[in-house]
């Protein structure tokens, strides 16, 4: 009786669960809305810029990322910049921060970079974007 309860909430519930994955990220009419207010420049490979309001990453307002060892989580406060390229295999963020130093992390290439613009919602993957420039200040009217 057990194998039988078992077996048929087994079946009952693997459409269910197959079902959760299809969803397949985030719709190009909604974007993730982070707690702090941002505006960014985003400048793309083929170097077309857009303003946003709202920008993140993946909906944080911090940049995470490797080097050597340990890792980094760099809030968008102290960012000025940031310079994508890739090299081999890693992909890398050059930071430039407020104070004028800088900082070199290795990132994750898949993740995306969210906005607002007058027109409507963005999103871009980071490997597509050659920069981000950060507007410390609270949202601005674009």
């Amino acid at each position: 009786m057990k194998r039988y309860f078992c077996f048929l909430l087994m079946i009952i519930g693997l459409p269910l669960l197959l079902g959760m994955g299809a969803q397949g990220g985030v719709p190009t009419d909604k974007i993730p809305v982070p707690a702090k207010k941002f505006t960014a420049t985003y400048i793309d490979q083929t170097d077309v810029t857009t303003e946003c309001m709202d920008a993140s990453i993946e909906g944080t307002t911090f940049l995470d990322g490797k080097k050597g060892e340990g890792t980094f989580a760099v809030a968008f406060e102290n960012i000025q910049q940031i310079v994508f390229r890739q090299y081999a295999e890693k992909f890398y963020g050059q930071i430039t921060l407020r104070d004028g130093s800088s900082l070199e992390l290795v990132i994750s290439k898949d993740r995306k970079a969210y906005g607002r613009t007058k027109f409507g919602t963005f999103q871009i993957r980071l490997n597509d974007l050659k920069k981000m420039i950060i507007d410390p200040a609270l949202q601005k009217k674009i």
